[in-house]
């Protein structure tokens, strides 16, 4: 199937597409996960280089999320014609960055532009409900920072509506999608701007990083493994205020971007306010009160302990503003956590520089 894409560079625009076997097979993986196949059997797009089972396994590894929806088994049989990147002249060598204008993925791009990289920015527009918001932003940000926008359009908007009862928010396989598309351009490396926290998300994780770099031959990383998105507001601070203001970003899962109302934005002023880049306020905490407190607190010794701490870090020099139980929820658990707390903030003032995993 071909890819269109829209480029922006230096203000001009161009419409084009890409093609590849792996694109092909991802997309009928997707498609077939949405209507609920048990099993899901693909040819090998990638030649005589990779094991079939080994493929499989990979595959059906990344679709395990979330964990209350059956997982397809994927097999992989036979092999396909690879088809050539388009733009392999023109983008060969650069590095790619899995863009979608949050705190995550801009840092990214400010680390890559801070090390004197050339980043390539790919933003996805598959059919998300929030999409029209994210390109804003998106194409707001590339311009500040004179960085050239690859915008890929790939219409699954039908399979998202089947699927949003079982899946919600969560899209099977996305960031294996937009890997594969940045894959197509034949880049040095790709940058999926994962954080600590997340890795208990398929593709986001260790083992998605170290395995698709296996299989297809070209780096995957974060350079943020080992961080949350608090720290990387801490690393903004001190490096990149000068480039982009962090306030620019989007993470809402909202049409219009910032609806101070979903769990997105609620993770976002957690960072923000934990890493003392915003200091007032954020409404969230009052509007998402009932998920803070069933869903958060449930779980809040589960939590890795940066990610714990951040959110009590965040709370706490509020909590005459928040709901009368998620208050004492807040003070219960933040006198419960207090050396891990303290060991916290001082973590935040001794941050210097990315920590590579």
């Amino acid at each position: 199937m071909q890819i269109g894409i829209e480029i922006i560079e230096k203000g001009c625009k161009r419409t084009s597409y890409v093609e590849s076997s792996l694109i092909d097979i991802l997309y009928e993986m997707i498609k077939n996960t949405y209507l609920g196949y048990e099993e899901i059997v693909l040819p090998n797009p990638i030649w005589e280089f990779v094991d079939n089972q080994v493929l499989g396994d990979f595959l059906t590894y990344i679709l395990a999320y979330p964990k209350n929806v059956k997982t397809p088994v994927v097999h992989i049989q036979g092999r396909m014609k690879k088809i050539e990147a388009q733009y392999k002249s023109e983008y060969a060598g650069s590095p790619f960055v899995c863009f979608s204008g949050g705190v995550d993925s801009t840092g990214a791009l400010l680390h890559l532009l801070d090390i004197q990289k050339k980043p390539i920015a790919l933003w996805c527009d598959y059919g998300q409900p929030y999409n029209m918001s994210e390109k804003s932003v998106v194409e707001k940000i590339c311009h500040k920072l004179d960085v050239s926008l690859l915008e890929a359009n790939i219409d699954l908007k039908d399979l998202i509506v089947l699927g949003k009862e079982r899946f919600g928010h969560v899209f099977p396989a996305r960031n294996l999608l937009i890997a594969a598309i940045a894959m197509a351009f034949a880049p040095s490396e790709i940058v999926l701007a994962g954080l600590c926290d997340e890795l208990v998300v398929p593709d986001k994780s260790v083992r998605m990083y170290d395995e698709f770099t296996k299989i297809f031959r070209i780096p995957l990383y974060s350079p943020f493994i080992k961080m949350t998105k608090a720290d990387v507001l801490c690393i903004w601070k001190q490096r990149w205020s000068n480039m982009l203001d962090a306030n620019d970003t989007v993470s809402c899962y909202s049409e219009n971007g910032n609806c101070q109302n979903c769990s997105s934005c609620a993770k976002r002023e957690v960072a923000m306010v934990a890493s003392g880049y915003n200091l007032q306020y954020p409404i969230v905490f009052t509007n998402q009160s009932k998920l803070i407190e069933e869903h958060w607190f449930s779980r809040i010794d589960e939590f890795i302990p940066e990610r714990r701490t951040d959110i009590l870090i965040a709370l706490y020099p509020f909590r005459d503003k928040l709901t009368e139980t998620l208050r004492l929820l807040v003070e219960k658990n933040y006198e419960n956590y207090k050396d891990e707390i303290n060991m916290r903030k001082n973590s935040f003032t001794q941050l210097k520089d990315i920590t590579y995993g």
